[in-house]
């Protein structure tokens, strides 16, 4: 009875760590802005029709993560209320803190979508600290039909935003198939968890630690790419490799650490 009792204990304890642990991340509307005239739109321009997927990518992608609180903000009126007024970006920064704060939430995800550069910026500020925690800046590629593969470019974007806020690398767990000196398949340890499909375009990195002064600095330094194949689970995928194939054998025979990323180059 005592072991039993000690046991439901130690279960309450570890939960209520976990518990502790998340974050309570708040998903907001996407805004637009023109970077010439620094002029935010309201929630009824016409460019919010067209990416009114971004913050519902945002919110699948948090609320799959055991770190995260997820909390869905997309009817939010944010920028409703001062679309009439032009307003600098840095203002409406600390603005969103401000609302973040009587929600009680730790983090908020933005995105904001810049009508002059077709650029793309998702940021994540930090609540009690009221700053940016870290973004990520791309600008969006486009074909005939209007901007290619929308979801893997803003999957990308978490991805690398992750990676920058969280530490949180795609590793390279081994090879799967070669052919002579060349890796043909490798898997990684992602999958659905992550929101990667078949047919996502992966490039796979080292990162190499430069010092520049008295400063260490780590930057990624590209290997080889590749499509995903196969998504074998939540947290698997199996890589086929069609560049730089030999030096990513070479490296991983060596047991050195590789991670990857969607991209869509």
């Amino acid at each position: 009875m005592f072991k039993k009792l000690f046991l439901l204990i130690l279960l309450l304890g570890l939960f209520n760590h976990t518990s502790h642990a998340q974050k309570r991340i708040g998903i907001y509307s996407l805004s637009t802005i023109s970077s010439k005239s620094g002029h935010l739109f309201g929630l009824d321009s016409d460019y919010n029709g067209l990416f009114r997927a971004i913050p519902a990518y945002c919110v699948d992608y948090f609320s799959n993560n055991a770190d995260f609180i997820t909390i869905d903000r997309k009817n939010f009126q944010l920028i409703e209320n001062e679309r009439e007024i032009q307003k600098s970006e840095s203002f409406m920064d600390g603005y969103v803190v401000g609302q973040g704060k009587s929600e009680g939430v730790d983090l908020i995800c933005q995105s904001v979508f810049d009508v002059d550069t077709y650029s793309l910026i998702i940021k994540i500020l930090d609540v009690k600290a009221e700053k940016v925690l870290c973004s990520s800046d791309k600008k969006m590629d486009k074909n005939l039909f209007g901007i290619k593969d929308l979801k893997q470019q803003v999957t990308g974007m978490l991805l690398e935003i992750s990676s920058k806020c969280f530490e949180n690398e795609i590793p390279v767990v081994r090879v799967l198939e070669t052919k002579g000196k060349k890796a043909r398949k490798v898997l990684i340890a992602a999958g659905s968890n992550l929101r990667l499909r078949s047919g996502y375009k992966i490039e796979i990195y080292e990162l190499v630690n430069e010092k520049i002064g008295n400063k260490t600095i780590s930057r990624k330094n590209t290997i080889s790419s590749g499509e995903i194949l196969k998504v074998e689970d939540e947290n698997f995928s199996v890589l086929e490799i069609y560049e730089g194939n030999e030096k990513l054998l070479e490296l991983l025979n060596n047991n050195t650490p590789l991670f990857c990323k969607p991209t869509t180059n």
